[in-house]
């Protein structure tokens, strides 16, 4: 889509009127109202006399329906003239001549209807068609509502003095203010913008695809011109549009069919389309639209038509096209915010936040709590750069990860250099116990392979454990309880290298491991504890 430009226009028009115009303007857009006006009733009244000579038809009585017929031709006759002859411009200008002549043709097919209306009124009892005294009544009423009108229309566009109508009277008021609100004043003209884009014309007429090229190269557009459908859906599959103009009738394969595969295919579906013929069937126009058109212009199309509608699909696709940007953007977001809830919370209290908005808190009896600290990395800390430090230290924190994923052990969370995890917490283990010292061999292992010297103090205890969520702006899931603590201590009072087990966790694991007992150890805020220290399996 091309930049978009900023005018000050009439929401109309590009053109401004000056205040000494007003009267002029006022007289004319009365004058456009009171036509649109007589064309509603005159439409309507064709279409009650076509029923009626449609119901004539089914009684077959001869002079009836001689006379209907002449009555609906008539109708039809009053309709073309209202929207062909009388013209708010030529009747403005003050033509006497004229507009006695508009009197007297428009007068003409009124006269003959009422006419023939009232003589059936009277006839219909005598020749048994009481039936259609009341279409007949409706016909004539219309005609008289539409001579009285017809008359004052022409009254006024004969008689009035531009200069000095009274433009406040109740008939014109509303004309005015709506002259008004299409006439911008200076210093509050509204501000359209205007969106150049790249326009494709399919038409198989080289002068009409010159045409639109050149009108539309004129109002800023980029334009390409394919003189046939398949030509237009190659150049679509090759390069991005924002706008199609579409011919109709095409010798190759008409629009119809085009819009129906531009409209299935995924990639181009969403380019607006605006159809264009110079046949003006409307079943054709409703069902383009039906099918997805954006829109219907005749050829040949007004110049000034054509940058409205051009400029209103084009507007529309803008839009949609940043509507479909934030959608991408909030889809892409909440992809993130997905993968950042799997980095701090356990998959399976995600999935509880995710379908209940909230995380009970729980006791679980029977959970292996694991700890593990990296021997000496305070002082590597002070005596290195940030480089050195946080670098290798990522990289181990997700070996770790990974090792805790492959023995089912849950990343409860990290603390500085140290690690905390929990088997048979979230998803049943055979053995809790044996899967943490499983995970903490290895993990001993992967930090004892760092280049830069780290070792490894890996705790493990088991019992029941409090779990929750906690915080409100960063999520925390976190475990609470003396086997909590206990783990902990088991860490802090280890062997670097080894996994020191409680005395209560050890006894899960006596018949696949041997450890070396470090005796009644006196712990920190606690009685003397047993600590084990791990050696080897001895079962695979």
């Amino acid at each position: 889509m091309g930049e978009q430009k900023v005018n000050r226009t009439s929401p109309i028009t590009s053109r401004s009127f000056a205040p000494q115009a007003e009267h002029v303007r006022t007289c004319e857009v009365w004058l456009i109202k009171q036509r649109q006006d007589l064309i509603a009733p005159a439409t309507a009244l064709l279409e009650l006399s076509t029923m009626l000579l449609k119901d004539a038809q089914d009684r077959g009585e001869e002079e009836f329906l001689r006379d209907q017929q002449q009555i609906c031709g008539s109708s039809q006759q009053l309709v073309t003239m209202i929207e062909n002859v009388l013209d708010p411009r030529t009747l403005a200008a003050g033509d006497e001549e004229l507009a006695h002549r508009v009197r007297h043709d428009l007068r003409t097919p009124l006269t003959v209807i009422i006419g023939l209306a009232e003589l059936w009124l009277e006839e219909a009892p005598a020749k048994l068609l009481e039936g259609f005294t009341e279409d007949l009544a409706a016909i004539h009423a219309s005609s008289q509502q539409l001579l009285a009108s017809l008359d004052a229309i022409l009254e006024f566009a004969k008689t009035h003095d531009k200069a000095t109508v009274d433009l406040h009277a109740d008939k014109v008021k509303p004309i005015r203010e709506l002259v008004k609100t299409l006439t911008p004043q200076a210093d509050d003209a509204v501000v359209h913008v205007r969106i150049n884009g790249s326009v494709l014309v399919i038409d198989d007429n080289a002068a009409f695809r010159s045409i639109f090229a050149r009108r539309l190269e004129r109002f800023g557009h980029t334009v390409a011109t394919a003189e046939n459908a398949a030509d237009g859906l190659a150049r679509l599959r090759r390069q991005p549009f924002d706008l199609i103009l579409l011919d109709i009738l095409m010798p190759d394969r008409n629009g119809v069919d085009v819009l129906k595969e531009l409209k299935e295919d995924t990639t181009l579906r969403h380019i607006p389309v605006i159809m264009i013929s110079a046949f003006h069937e409307t079943a054709s126009v409703a069902y383009c639209i039906e099918m997805g058109a954006e829109d219907y212009l005749p050829k040949p199309c007004d110049a000034v038509l054509l940058r409205a509608r051009i400029d209103a699909c084009l507007e529309k696709k803008a839009l949609r096209d940043r509507e479909l940007q934030h959608l991408t953007q909030l889809i892409e977001e909440r992809r993130r915010v997905n993968e950042l809830l799997h980095v701090i919370l356990p998959d399976p209290i995600v999935r509880e936040l995710k379908s209940t908005n909230a995380v009970l808190p729980r006791r679980h009896d029977e959970v292996a709590v694991l700890f593990a600290d990296i021997v000496g990395f305070t002082s590597f800390c002070d005596r290195s750069r940030p480089e050195e430090v946080i670098a290798p230290l990522q990289r181990l924190i997700e070996t770790w990860e990974e090792i805790a994923l492959r023995h089912e052990v849950e990343k409860i969370k990290t603390i500085g250099d140290a690690f905390m995890g929990a088997a048979g917490l979230l998803r049943t283990v055979d053995n809790p116990v044996l899967a943490c010292v499983r995970c903490g061999v290895e993990m001993i292992a992967a930090c004892q392979a760092m280049a830069n010297g780290w070792n490894l103090r890996v705790g493990i205890h088991f019992g029941p454990v409090v779990a929750g969520k906690i915080g409100k702006r960063q999520y925390q899931y976190d475990l609470w309880g003396d086997t909590v603590n206990t783990a902990a201590r088991m860490e802090s009072n280890g062997v670097p290298g080894a996994v020191t087990l409680s005395a209560a966790a050890w006894e899960y694991v006596t018949h696949c491991c041997r450890g070396k007992s470090h005796g009644i150890i006196a712990v920190k805020g606690k009685p003397p504890l047993e600590m084990v220290q791990f050696v080897e399996f001895t079962k695979a």
